[in-house]
C-alpha cells in the first residue's frame, strides 16, 4: 500500500490558501484517478504571477468572473478609455498603465479607446461643474502626444489603438436611439456626481447624460473582456457592463485603481491642482519632487508605482524614514529614467539639497536696480503668478545666497544674487 497526501478544501479556488492535510492509504489505480483530480484541481488555481493581477484594485466587478477570464487559457481583451482633453501624462496615470502592462505579461492584449469624439462632449466624471468641449482637432494633436507617452510603459506588439470617432462618426441616429433605450435615467441620475449637482441645484446639461452611454457602447465594439479605470470611473465601467448585457454579449469584469494623491499628500494628483510629477520632468525634478513628500505619502507611490510589495515596506520601515522614502524615490525614478539617471539625480539632490550647494550652472538674468524679486521670477517663468511668489515667500520657499527672504515685495539693489526659488529652482540675478 502506498501513503499519500492530499490537500482537502471547502472551496476549490482557494486551494493554495486555507487548508487542512489528511493522511490516506490508495492503491495505485486509486492514485492513478487522484492524479486526475489534482491535476485538474490545478487548473483551477490562479498562477502567481494570476494573482498579482488583484493586487492594487479597489474594485472587482465581479472578482469570480475575472478568475475564470484569467483561468480560461484565451487571450483577453483588456479596455482602457483615454481622455485627450490633455496631452499630460503624470505618474498618477502610470498606475493603471502598470497594471495594463501585467495584463500583457501575461499574454493579453491591451485596447486604447481614444475618446477623441466623446472629448467633445466632456467626460463629467468626478465633477462638480460642466467641463469644457473640445475641438475634434484639438483632441487628435492631444492623443497623438498621450499615446507617444504611454507606450513608453507598454509593450507595443500588445496595443491596440482604436478611436471612437471610427464609430461614432458614421452611427445613424436610429442606432443612437436604440442605446439610449439600454439604461434608465434614474441610473444615470444615481451617480455621485450628477447627484451632487442636482442636491445642489447647479445645472446638468443632457449631452452630458449621454457621455456614460458612448463609453459603454465602445466596450461593445471591441468586445472587451475586462475594462479598467481610475475608482472615479466605476460608473462608467459598469454601465458598459450593463449595457454589453443588453446586447447579450459577455458582461465585462470591471477593475478600478486607487487615486493618486498629489504632492500636497490631500487633492488628487491634477495639472489643475499644480501637485504633479511629470513623466517628462527631469530625474532631477522628480526625485526632488518625490523626497519632499510626507512619509505616508511615499509608501503609497512605493506600492503603486515602484511595485513594492507589503514585506519589502515593512522592512523599510524599519530603517531611518529618509532612508526609505530615499530608496523608494530612487526606485521610482529609476523605473522612469533608468537607474544612471536616477544616480545622477540622487547625487544631485545630496549636494544642492540637503548640502544646499550652488549648482555649477544655473540660468542667469540682468535687470535694473529697484525691480521687485517676486515680479521678476514670474516673469521669467520661475513661478505662475506674483500671487504665488509671495505664498512661496511667506512660506519661507525663496532664498538668496542661501538665506530665506521675508519682504513680500522685495526690492533688488544693484549687485549679484543667487535664488533659490522652492527646492530645486536656481536662478542668477544682476542687477544693475
Amino acid at each position: 500500500m502506498l501513503h499519500f497526501e492530499i490537500k482537502s478544501n471547502s472551496k476549490l479556488r482557494s486551494i493554495q490558501n486555507e487548508h487542512r492535510t489528511k493522511t490516506i492509504s490508495i492503491n495505485p489505480e486509486q492514485k492513478i484517478r487522484m492524479n486526475r483530480y489534482l491535476k485538474m484541481a490545478e487548473t483551477r488555481v490562479l498562477s502567481p504571477e494570476q494573482e498579482k493581477i488583484k493586487n492594487n484594485l479597489t474594485n472587482i466587478v465581479e472578482e469570480e468572473e475575472l478568475e475564470n477570464l484569467l483561468r480560461s487559457g484565451r487571450k483577453l481583451r483588456v479596455k482602457f478609455g483615454i481622455d485627450p482633453t490633455a496631452s499630460l501624462i503624470h505618474i498618477g496615470h502610470l498606475v493603471i498603465l502598470f497594471k495594463l502592462k501585467e495584463f500583457q505579461e501575461l499574454g493579453h492584449d491591451v485596447y486604447l479607446i481614444i475618446g477623441d469624439f466623446t472629448a467633445t462632449i466632456g467626460d463629467p466624471s468626478g465633477r462638480t461643474t460642466t467641463r469644457t468641449k473640445m475641438s475634434y482637432e484639438e483632441t487628435k494633436k492631444n492623443a497623438q502626444i498621450i499615446l507617444e507617452k504611454c507606450m513608453r510603459f507598454l509593450i507595443k506588439e500588445k496595443t491596440k489603438v482604436l478611436f471612437n470617432s471610427d464609430w461614432f462618426s458614421s452611427m445613424e441616429l436610429s442606432r443612437f436611439f436604440e442605446l439610449l433605450s439600454r439604461a434608465t435615467i434614474s441610473q444615470v441620475i444615481s451617480r455621485e456626481d450628477f447627484k451632487e449637482r442636482f442636491e445642489k441645484k447647479m445645472p446638468i446639461y443632457t449631452h452630458e447624460f449621454l457621455y456614460p452611454f458612448l463609453q459603454a457602447y465602445d466596450s461593445v465594439v471591441v468586445k472587451a473582456d475586462i475594462e479598467i479605470g481610475g475608482n472615479d470611473q466605476l460608473f462608467n465601467l459598469i454601465l458598459g457592463r450593463d449595457i454589453m448585457r443588453s446586447y447579450n454579449m459577455p458582461p465585462q469584469v470591471c477593475l478600478t485603481t486607487p487615486i493618486l494623491e498629489g504632492l500636497d499628500g490631500k487633492l488628487k494628483m491634477s495639472k489643475t491642482y499644480g501637485n504633479y510629477i511629470s513623466v517628462d520632468d527631469e530625474p532631477e525634478a522628480i526625485y526632488g519632487k518625490l523626497m519632499g513628500v510626507s512619509d505616508e505619502l511615499i509608501v503609497k507611490y512605493g506600492k503603486l508605482l515602484a511595485g513594492l510589495e507589503e514585506s519589502e515596506i515593512e522592512e523599510m520601515k524599519k530603517e531611518h524614514p529618509f532612508k526609505m522614502k530615499e530608496k523608494i524615490s530612487f526606485k521610482i525614478t529609476e523605473i522612469l529614467k533608468g537607474k544612471q539617471m536616477a544616480e545622477k539625480a540622487k547625487e544631485w539632490f545630496d549636494k544642492i539639497i540637503r548640502s544646499r550647494e550652488i549648482p555649477e550652472q544655473i540660468p542667469e538674468f540682468r535687470t535694473k536696480e529697484g525691480t521687485i524679486l517676486q515680479k521678476l521670477i514670474k516673469e521669467i517663468g520661475l513661478v505662475k503668478s506674483v500671487s504665488e511668489a509671495v505664498r512661496l515667500t511667506e512660506s519661507g520657499g525663496i532664498y538668496i545666497d542661501g538665506q530665506p527672504i521675508k519682504e513680500r515685495m522685495y526690492e533688488l539693489k544693484k549687485g549679484q544674487y543667487n535664488v533659490r526659488i522652492g527646492k530645486i529652482k536656481f536662478v542668477k540675478i544682476i542687477v544693475e
